[in-house]
């Protein structure tokens, strides 16, 4: 296990806050998700598929045909909840999951002043709590890489098996809760064939088999659902102008996390939030600190100097996680080019939900990492300070407005099929 840095009593401080941002994320969803959970079109099939499994033990469509325009894990895990209020539990728990998870791998890898900030910053998430609201996987998705990520972290810095087999496991979780999950998995891959210096011989093999295994059981799903319930779903006939529309989606999907950009700024300009998205993406690029930054940087957080000698994974992880987040945004284009995948702002955001933990995680590292050495920070402390509180009083309005505005929403009206006691 990794050894978070500085004293007990600062971690016991960082648990402390963790707890209470978990209170007040779960303060956010009861408010948000107090009448029921909210549903579209695409709930109605999963909660047909849950009824059809539990009574018949098929996953079918509500016309009858087999299921599989999605993949099979989040109605299984439908089946199994049994009805509106173990789902809504389901949420909950996996929204806590996800921000202690990702609060965790602060403690790895980030200083401590930013470590203490992201429980916070996750905890107002906007884009955690609207996924949560409705019958859709995202909730789950999120906690599944989450631990994907934190288990790989701890395989690589700790090569102990327990860690490897745990990260295995939710790798071949991850395409089959959703296909996305191949995204993932992908940028991952190849976030770490640029660290591929780092890794031993026999830890370059055992990546190759990790993979492998990862990518079974979405690829038997997908052979089941393309190939022998009913013909592709795959189309090539959108072009280059959806390309550029769904990149700016997600350019402006990007920008409205980090900065108060309102959905209403949103132009029909898809370069100028193409060009958004390149720019956020290039700042977000962790760049590893020179000998004495790592140097400062071990002084600031205490025993993050023995940590670095023993292992290069707490300076180069962020690196990883930043290829995968490109990737996973790349490979997401084009599916939206070039498949029946959806399209448009509120889709985008949807999809691209599962990245804000390392998104911010990134950001958090490219402000507070300079400020973490003794050399001259770019910004005087006392004006990040004030910014990182703005942005937090902002996340807060919005996120309780959010809530607010959530809770209005119908409730999603389940299937016969899928119905069974609360």
């Amino acid at each position: 296990m990794v050894r978070a840095p500085g004293s007990a009593r600062w971690q016991r401080w960082f648990g402390w806050s963790v707890g209470l941002a978990v209170l007040l994320q779960l303060a956010l969803f009861a408010t948000a998700t107090a009448p029921g959970l909210a549903g579209t079109a695409d709930s109605g099939f999963y909660a047909h598929a849950a009824g059809t499994l539990r009574t018949a033990g098929l996953l079918l469509n509500p016309d009858g045909s087999a299921y599989r325009f999605w993949p099979p894990l989040y109605p299984l895990l439908l089946a199994l909840g049994g009805g509106a209020g173990g789902l809504r539990l389901l949420h909950a728990l996996a929204l806590g999951l996800s921000l202690v998870v990702w609060s965790r791998h602060g403690r790895w890898v980030l200083p401590r002043a930013a470590a203490m900030v992201l429980p916070w910053v996750l905890a107002l998430s906007t884009p955690w709590l609207v996924v949560s609201k409705f019958v859709w996987g995202e909730a789950v998705f999120l906690a599944l890489f989450a631990g994907y990520a934190a288990a790989l972290f701890q395989g690589l810095h700790t090569r102990r098996g327990r860690w490897w087999a745990l990260a295995t496991a939710l790798a071949f979780v991850l395409p089959l809760h959703r296909t996305a999950g191949f995204f993932l998995l992908g940028g991952m891959a190849l976030g770490l064939l640029g660290e591929r210096r780092l890794l031993p011989p026999k830890q370059r093999l055992l990546l190759l088999a990790h993979f492998l295994v990862g990518l079974l059981g979405g690829l038997a799903w997908h052979a089941y659902a393309l190939l022998l319930a009913a013909p592709s779903v795959y189309r090539l006939n959108r072009g280059w102008a959806q390309f550029f529309s769904s990149a700016a989606d997600y350019g402006f999907v990007l920008s409205r996390w980090l900065l108060p950009v309102r959905a209403v700024w949103r132009p029909e300009l898809p370069v100028v939030w193409s060009l958004a998205l390149l720019v956020v993406l290039v700042w977000l690029r962790p760049a590893m600190p020179p000998a004495e930054g790592v140097a400062a940087a071990a002084d600031a957080n205490g025993d993050a100097a023995a940590r670095a000698a023993a292992s290069p994974w707490p300076q180069r992880y962020p690196r990883v996680l930043w290829v995968a987040t490109a990737g996973f945004l790349l490979l997401l284009i084009i599916a939206t080019t070039f498949t029946r995948s959806a399209a448009g702002l509120h889709d985008a955001e949807r999809y691209a939900s599962v990245l804000f933990g390392p998104v911010l995680l990134l950001a958090l590292l490219r402000v507070a990492r300079p400020a973490a050495g003794r050399a001259a920070a770019p910004w005087p402390r006392w004006l990040l300070l004030g910014l990182v509180g703005l942005w937090l009083a902002y996340a807060a309005g919005r996120a309780a407005s959010n809530a607010l505005t959530l809770r209005k929403l119908p409730v999603f009206a389940w299937p016969s099929a899928a119905r069974a006691p609360n």
